[in-house]
């Protein structure tokens, strides 16, 4: 079951048995993973089908893969400054059309 040939378990060292056995359960968990995955994959596939004939608005399937590791500080940091780049771009957008409109009320 964990993958040792006969050779390895009966004349091996015994400490091998050990590693494979801890070896097929990270397989083990790692395939019990990827299923879970699959199934929420399926959820989202049956609701954006199914779920959109009974509901008015359309349901639409994920645009990218998801995303179940933690990010690192570098993808955390990036994430920071795009959203604060963004902030910045909106804050931007809405002091012009204050000025626009200030100009506009006094003519200039």
């Amino acid at each position: 079951m964990y993958g040792m040939t006969y050779e390895q378990f009966w004349h091996g060292d015994p400490w091998m048995v050990r590693a494979y056995a801890q070896g097929y359960l990270l397989k083990r968990k790692a395939k019990n993973e990827e299923l879970w995955l699959q199934g929420i994959y399926m959820i989202h596939a049956l609701n954006s089908s199914v779920g959109s004939m009974f509901n008015k608005t359309k349901i639409k399937y994920v645009d990218k893969p998801l995303d179940i590791f933690e990010k690192t500080q570098a993808e955390k940091n990036a994430e920071v400054r795009k959203e604060r780049r963004k902030a910045i771009e909106a804050l931007s957008r809405f002091a012009n059309l204050f000025k626009k409109s200030a100009d506009d009320k006094t003519g200039s």
